[in-house]
């Protein structure tokens, strides 16, 4: 099994936390941003950081190879097996993706993708991003999971974002927010959760 992934890519971090957690061996192929290797290539262009190459399988789109993965795998579960509870984790990662991602890939085009570097311009989006973790952090007051009482999607889908914000352009969590902190330490304690780098 492969994971093909860009060095860094929290999309990809999010697929190597589940199948870590759910303890399946894979290869990571790391590919530069652009060059996209030819096994992706005669996928379309869709087929990014992460794909997956299980056997015949190939799954693209970060949300897919997470429901992929959850469904591939059925131990240890990270989605509750109720409705309601597979709704919550659901609409968590929903909110990450409208309420948290835009605020975060701002920094990121700030950063890497424009050609004359505003350090303004970065300065603005990354308050603009911790500005924003108030109501995660109150979220997380009383929690030691996203949803629940044990690691689920909600989780792999949150906390890659912190730790490429960190990579990318050195935003913290702020000491004030410390529940949000306390939840991010305890992800980060996981094996589960070390991001993949080449070369080790």
């Amino acid at each position: 099994m492969k994971l093909y992934l860009l060095p860094g890519c929290p999309f990809a971090h999010r697929a190597s936390i589940a199948l870590n957690e759910k303890q399946q061996r894979f290869e990571p192929v790391f590919f530069e941003r652009g060059k996209r290797p030819r096994e992706l290539e005669a996928l379309g262009p869709m087929a990014k950081s992460p794909t997956l190459f299980d056997g015949d399988t190939k799954v693209f789109e970060s949300q897919v190879v997470l429901e992929y993965i959850e469904d591939r795998w059925s131990e240890p579960q990270l989605l509750p097996g109720a409705a309601a509870g597979r709704a919550e984790v659901r609409l968590f990662g929903a909110r990450v993706a409208e309420e948290l991602m835009p605020k975060f890939g701002e920094i990121i085009r700030r950063v890497l993708f424009e050609p004359k570097r505003d350090e303004e311009k970065i300065a603005e989006a990354k308050k603009a991003f911790v500005d924003a973790l108030e109501p995660w952090d109150k979220h997380f007051e009383g929690r030691n999971f996203a949803v629940g009482q044990q690691l689920t999607l909600a989780d792999v889908t949150l906390y890659p974002v912190f730790v490429a914000a960190q990579r990318v352009a050195g935003v913290d969590i702020p000491t004030e927010r410390k529940h949000l902190r306390a939840w991010r330490d305890r992800i980060g304690a996981r094996p589960s959760a070390k991001p993949l780098q080449p070369n080790g």
